[in-house]
C-alpha cells in the first residue's frame, strides 16, 4: 500500500474523537432509556448497544466523507 492510499492522520484523529464522542453519548442516552423501560440490568445492555450501533454509523459517515474517488485503470496517470 503506498503512502498516498492511506488516510491523512488528521482525518483518521477526526474519525476517532467523532467515534469517542458518539460512544459516549450512546451509552448515555442508551443507558437511560434501558433504565426508565426496566431497571439497571436492561440500561447497561441498551447502552452497550447504542455505543456500538453510534460507533458503527460514525464509522460509515467518515468512510463515505473521507472517501477517495476512484479511478479508472484505464485512464493515463499524471505524475510520476
Amino acid at each position: 500500500m503506498k503512502t498516498s492510499d492511506r488516510a491523512h492522520p488528521l482525518c483518521r484523529r477526526l474519525v476517532l474523537v467523532g467515534q469517542v464522542l458518539a460512544v459516549l453519548v450512546g451509552l448515555k442516552y442508551g443507558f437511560e432509556f434501558g433504565n426508565r423501560i426496566s431497571g439497571t440490568v436492561l440500561g447497561i445492555v441498551v447502552a452497550i448497544n447504542a455505543a456500538v450501533f453510534c460507533s458503527i454509523v460514525v464509522g460509515v459517515i467518515a468512510d463515505r466523507a473521507f472517501r477517495q474517488k476512484a479511478t479508472d485503470r484505464n485512464e493515463p496517470q499524471a505524475g510520476p
